[in-house]
């Protein structure tokens, strides 16, 4: 947890600015489920100072066959960096920024950004506002003869447990003013619903595991074209430094309408700073 004094709010617009410029003009932009039980959250409206929680990463994807752009072409990507953070606005309110980059080894690919509000009116419900983009950056991807790049909004709810440093939500949306196809070979129709579960412990504060599983689907509680799972486990090596090591997965269901039925996967080794 950081507390931004008031020299360090006035880096914080060109720090952003100098980040949006050298990251230039990345697969979509879905939130990566890292659990942290913050157990003193100090509310901005109410403490009247902006607390940050989150980290920075740097993480090596090998083995593995993740594709470059938005495409869904391209050499497979290598190394990813960026950060994420929180910001709870009230008791019940909270934000959460996210910036992944990509990069296939010698030069950088994409980048992809995420934002979701999350509001709970009740002890096991939360409202989600989600919106999430991303671009190539050294290549242009084009669908039907026009630039291609993805751009996603989504409304939907979660139904949180949480014990002690144990937490489960699952969780539905639909989206909205997107673009993001199903299928991996991208033949399919724009998506309409997500839905998953996300589960989350930590042991001893020294080691902590996340999982998500997300089934997306372009119809309404459908069994879904494809789906995609994260696995994540933590060591806190010092109170600011944690090894982080994981696998993930993105897989068709169901065989495309041009017979392809695809999976991506990748294991990845990596750090994160956590703040």
């Amino acid at each position: 947890m950081v507390l931004i004094t008031m020299r360090l709010k006035k880096l914080i617009a060109p720090i952003f600015f100098l980040l949006f410029v050298l990251i230039g003009k990345g697969l979509f932009g879905y939130e990566i489920f890292v659990y942290r039980p913050y157990k003193n959250k100090r509310p901005l409206f109410q403490e009247k100072k902006l607390f940050l929680h989150g980290e920075f990463f740097g993480q090596l994807q090998l083995p593995g066959t993740f594709p470059s752009y938005n495409d869904l072409k391209g050499p497979e990507d290598r190394w990813t960096y960026g950060f994420r953070t929180s910001i709870f606005l009230t008791e019940n309110l909270s934000f959460f920024a996210q910036l992944v980059t990509h990069d296939d080894g010698s030069k950088r690919t994409k980048f992809d950004w995420n934002f979701t509000l999350r509001y709970t009116p009740a002890e096991n419900l939360v409202l989600i506002f989600g919106h999430d983009s991303n671009h190539d950056s050294d290549y242009q991807s084009i669908m039907d003869g026009y630039v291609f790049f993805l751009n996603r909004n989504y409304l939907g709810f979660g139904l949180p447990f949480q014990q002690g440093d144990f937490f489960f939500e699952p969780f539905t949306w639909i989206l909205y003013h997107t673009n993001h196809r199903s299928h991996l070979d991208i033949s399919g129709d724009e998506l309409l619903q997500e839905y998953g579960i996300r589960m989350g412990a930590w042991f001893d504060e020294t080691f902590g595991l996340s999982l998500q599983i997300i089934g997306q689907s372009e119809s309404l509680f459908s069994l879904g074209q494809a789906f995609l799972a994260d696995l994540i486990f933590r060591v806190r090596l010092l109170n600011y430094l944690e090894l982080s090591i994981g696998a993930s997965i993105w897989k068709d269901i169901q065989e495309s309408r041009l017979g392809n039925k695809k999976t991506f996967h990748k294991i990845h080794w990596g750090l994160a700073i956590p703040f």
